[in-house]
């Protein structure tokens, strides 16, 4: 992939993060475990630019470790959230 290709991947990469932690969070309705499939999928893709560009390394890592970090837990195993913090 070119460079702007990659730049484009890692922005898309983000955006599907933070949908994701925002699903986690329980501030959207959408599925957090499909969104981590897509995660999971760009792994792949993520260490391929890693090592293509390696002044991109640090964002991976960085996009990496934001992904596989401890949460809470999911949308199924969360308690509710108080009434002052429902969507």
């Amino acid at each position: 992939m070119i460079r702007e290709e990659d730049e484009a991947y890692l922005a898309q990469y983000r955006a599907l993060l933070k949908a994701w932690t925002m699903a986690v969070g329980g501030f959207t309705n959408d599925d957090s475990d499909e969104l981590h499939r897509k995660l999971e999928a760009g792994q792949d893709e993520l260490a391929r630019i890693a090592q293509d560009h390696p002044e991109k390394s640090y964002d991976v890592d960085m996009l990496i470790h934001a992904r596989s970090r401890p949460w809470g837990g999911f949308a199924a195993d969360r308690l509710p959230r108080p009434p002052h913090r429902q969507p």
